[in-house]
């Protein structure tokens, strides 16, 4: 008995007891370290040479990250385009041909949704939300000299489904 006890004890004491140099690995991946660096990729985490060794969560040294690619460029013609999707499953594409478009897609509570907006022409203005909705596919074209397009879609509560443009 005493013998199963102390090796109950010795047992706990191993699992329980920190063990010299262990540690354990951060909840982050780092991404795009060694051999995209000097591409003009951006790093979303810091490696660990750039931080001392610190861990990767650390704050990095001076000029270590570098500006995603589509913010290191400003789009030409002074076009916009926004995206907010609050669910799953949904896609939204937007192409904008011209200059001077602004194109506003929302997705509040939507699943399996597919949004295609396509602006060819110059200062096009779209809005476009769709509320509590499921596997809908909705289609936006503007060609030059359209007007505004201000549309909502949303599911009832009674199961009914509201347009309004």
């Amino acid at each position: 008995m005493r013998l199963a006890l102390k090796l109950i004890a010795s047992y706990l004491a191993i699992l329980i007891l920190p063990t010299p140099g262990a540690f354990a690995e951060g909840a982050f991946v780092q991404q795009a370290t060694g051999a995209y660096q000097g591409r003009n990729v951006a790093l979303p985490v810091a490696p660990n040479s750039a931080t001392g060794g610190a861990p990767a969560w650390t704050a990095p040294k001076s000029g270590t990250l570098r500006a995603a690619p589509e913010l290191a460029t400003p789009a030409s013609g002074g076009n916009f385009a926004s995206t907010l999707e609050i669910g799953a499953y949904n896609k939204v594409f937007q192409a904008q041909l011209g200059a001077g478009n602004v194109s506003n897609v929302g997705i509040i509570k939507g699943y399996a949704n597919s949004v295609g907006v396509l602006q060819a022409g110059n200062n096009l203005k779209s809005n476009l939300a769709l509320i509590n909705t499921q596997g809908l596919a909705v289609g936006v074209i503007q060609p030059n000299g359209s007007a505004p397009v201000n549309v909502l879609i949303a599911r009832l509560p009674n199961g009914g489904l509201l347009i309004k443009r």
